[in-house]
């Protein structure tokens, strides 16, 4: 009869080895269209999943006692153990602690599935374990990846119903994203499988795997992604070149290493010919990259040794941000949570210690990998027995990947993290099992008492991880729900629905930005103690979120809007004089508020026109109409400051992405003018709007007004006639028309 001891032993082995595919399969395969983010769903079950085999393996080595595993294989998980220090460190230096503790979990998270592979997965058969649910959750992943092709080359777009079943068909038009949710995360997943099927194809010869290889291939191009197609291209075209000259060099003669060679070369420069084509149609992708890239490193340079903490880019990217993003992507309440290159996410987070630890994790693995191949084919193990094409699959995927995360997907993703770190474990995997083995240190080692102890303290720490970071998932799904609220206008639900996003995930910046938001637009008693409370949390999260400062501004400009309605009710009911003068003084501080906010939010995003617009009425209420033309000039006059260092890299006419900006602008000035009684300045600045915008009716209109106070009725009289042939069903023009006898027929 097997004692207690021996069947936990059993047990948690068993839950190791069978789970820990599983779990690969589930973050390949898992999405929830009910929750925010489609791939929440990923992050928890790598949170749930991948503590809770953690748990099971260190209770496991405390139950056996197994100790050498650390001991003797030192040499192997020395970088793994180096970079989850560097992780503990960059955290500790955090000024975001909340943000970074989530990015820590998830380097917890990979170290031990990667120390759990090359402890656990020590043998052929359970590597392939791993393998064949890999295999399977590619063909569930690339199956689904077809439908969404057919459905939308043979499909009528949505609304229409079509092949594809989910809500989100035909979400990125042509590009293709399975079950991950976005094309470049899919197409970093497909890399990966890309060289590790077709090393299998060609130690087993199976149809079904070269089926799959073609699933892949097809599927890649799908995805429209150049870093995929780069990681594509890098991985056949390392692939050949390790094949040829490891596997075939002294099998086969140079004829057929040459044919090998030119295939492999072939693949790769359609691949790069794609990425040039789609580069040259696609300016913005690299133009954006290049952007980005000078941002985070003018951020690595402010802490280039030890970083600014692990994760922190996203929260601190907003104050570096280069302005041409904003015309790139047309956009301004949107975020770049990652610089489009893991090496230099690594380095802003970590400094130099963490990328230097990143590297050498890189050299390590390929020297490792190199040398298992070489090692098995010379037949002083299985010669070329599966293990010997497993590695080179492994190390051709890493290859790929690796080249794919230098300019695309971060590895911070969950789809793509789980996978690099997979390939890290099999690799030293390989490594460690081309050893002698040794024997374990006596299971008694430890004391029952004490080894109990210890297993209750890691199963209560990690299982308390394991029940917060499962309110992430909670916290997400009603993150949606109150965003739904929101747009029924039901504030009073939403607000309450965000409180409890923010109870489950208090790392959330979105969701106290939103709950601001609502506030302001609710505007009801007590509304702005509350929006400013919001805000005030939301800041010690991400100082710098989207749009905050500016929805900050707006906010003000409502209160010192009303606090002044409420000093005319007081001076007209005859207010006790120290009353009014307390009103005045909550009068001056919103506005001063106001002002702040709004130019702070001009120093993140210098080219938004409503920032400028705002503060123009702000001047002009309080009579300042000089720097209240002052403010919106500025707005015109940005562009040309992106023809000068620093922003000279890359130069285009940026100002033509946004003529209407500038039409709007030019046409401000002159309602400002106009305003003033100034109607030839005013005239001048309609003039300057209609060259950018020449059918723009409304400034028309102001133009035809400026004419008539000018006493040019001619000019006024054309832009009427004008403003009738461009819309003759506007009623203004038609109406004006048919006073003065002139309403063409």
């Amino acid at each position: 009869m097997k004692s207690y001891s021996q069947i936990l032993q059993i047990s948690l082995r068993k839950i190791i080895l069978f789970g820990l595919p599983l779990l690969y399969f589930l973050i390949a395969v898992s999405f929830y269209l009910k929750t925010y983010d489609s791939a929440q769903i990923k992050i928890t079950v790598l949170h749930i999943g991948g503590l809770f085999l953690i748990m099971s393996w260190l209770v496991l080595k405390i139950e056996e006692g197994d100790f050498n595993f650390f001991k003797n294989k030192l040499v192997y998980i020395l970088p793994i153990l180096l970079f989850f220090l560097s992780g503990i460190l960059s955290l500790s230096i955090s000024p975001f602690k909340l943000i970074s503790f989530t990015e820590f979990i998830k380097r917890f998270i990979y170290c031990g599935l990667a120390l759990i592979i090359i402890n656990e997965f020590d043998s052929e058969k359970k590597l392939l374990r791993i393998k064949n649910w890999l295999i399977i959750s590619a063909y569930v992943v690339c199956i689904y990846g077809a439908i969404q092709i057919i459905d939308y080359y043979f499909f009528p777009p949505p609304p229409n119903p079509g092949l594809d079943p989910f809500a989100w068909r035909q979400a990125f038009g042509n590009r293709m994203m399975s079950t991950f949710g976005n094309p470049n995360f899919y197409g970093d997943f497909l890399i990966v499988m890309n060289p590790i099927v077709l090393a299998l194809f060609l130690y087993r010869r199976n149809f079904y795997l070269f089926f799959l290889w073609v699933l892949i291939f097809i599927n890649t191009i799908s995805t429209y992604s150049k870093g995929a197609w780069l990681g594509f291209a890098v991985g056949i075209l390392f692939f050949a070149v390790v094949y040829a000259f490891v596997f075939l060099k002294d099998r086969i003669n140079r004829k057929f290493l040459a044919t090998v060679l030119i295939t492999g070369g072939i693949i790769a420069a359609i691949a790069f010919f794609g990425i040039f084509s789609f580069s040259k149609k696609r300016p913005d992708s690299l133009s954006f990259r290049v952007f980005t890239w000078l941002s985070c490193w003018e951020m690595i340079n402010t802490n280039p040794v030890l970083g600014t903490g692990i994760g922190t880019f996203y929260v601190t990217y907003p104050a570096w941000r280069r302005p041409q993003i904003f015309f790139i992507e047309g956009k301004h309440n949107t975020e770049s949570d990652h610089p489009e290159n893991e090496y230099l996410e690594v380095w802003f987070d970590e400094g130099i210690i963490g990328i230097t630890i990143f590297l050498l994790i890189i050299v390590f693995v390929f020297t490792l990998g190199y040398k298992n191949m070489v090692f098995l084919h010379n037949g002083k193990g299985t010669r070329d027995g599966p293990l010997a094409y497993i590695q080179l699959g492994v190390l051709s995927a890493f290859a790929a990947k690796l080249s794919h995360d230098s300019v695309c997907v971060s590895l911070r993703f969950v789809s793509s993290g789980v996978m690099l770190w997979l390939l890290i474990g099999i690799t030293i995997s390989i490594s460690v099992q081309l050893l002698n083995k040794k024997d374990l240190l006596n299971a008694q080692a430890l004391n029952r008492a004490l080894k109990t102890v210890i297993q209750i303290v890691i199963i209560a720490g990690l299982g308390y991880l394991i029940y917060f970071f499962s309110g992430y998932f909670k916290a997400d799904l009603l993150h949606s729900r109150a965003i739904q609220y929101s747009k029924m206008n039901n504030w009073d639900l939403a607000i309450e629905t965000y409180n409890e996003v923010n109870k489950y995930n208090p790392s959330y910046p979105m969701s106290k930005y939103f709950k601001a938001n609502v506030h302001v637009d609710r505007w009801k008693a007590g509304d702005s103690i509350m929006a400013e409370r919001a805000f005030k949390e939301l800041w010690k999260l991400a100082p710098n979120y989207v749009q905050s400062k500016y929805l900050a501004g707006a906010m003000y400009s409502k209160m010192w809007e009303s606090n002044k309605n409420l000093k005319e009710e007081y001076i007209a009911d005859g207010k006790p004089q120290q009353l009014i003068e307390k009103q005045e003084k909550e009068i001056e501080d919103y506005y001063n508020n106001a002002v702040r906010y709004f130019n702070e939010y001009r120093e993140i995003d210098p080219i938004y026109p409503l920032t400028y617009y705002n503060l123009a009425t702000l001047y002009a209420n309080v009579g300042d109409f000089a720097k209240a033309e002052e403010i919106l000039y500025e707005h015109i006059k940005y562009v040309d400051n992106l023809k000068k260092p620093p922003h000279s890299l890359w130069v285009e006419d940026w100002a033509s992405r946004r003529i209407g900006d500038y039409a709007e602008t030019y046409s401000q000035l002159g309602n400002l003018n106009m305003f003033q009684g100034k109607f030839e300045e005013a005239k001048n600045m309609y003039l300057k709007a209609l060259e950018l915008m020449p059918e723009h009716i409304v400034v028309k209109k102001n133009l035809a007004v400026a004419y008539a106070n000018l006493k040019d009725n001619e000019n006024s009289n054309r832009q009427w006639a004008e403003i009738y042939k461009i819309d003759p069903n506007d009623e203004d023009a038609k109406r004006y028309l048919q006073a003065i006898g002139a309403v063409p027929k």
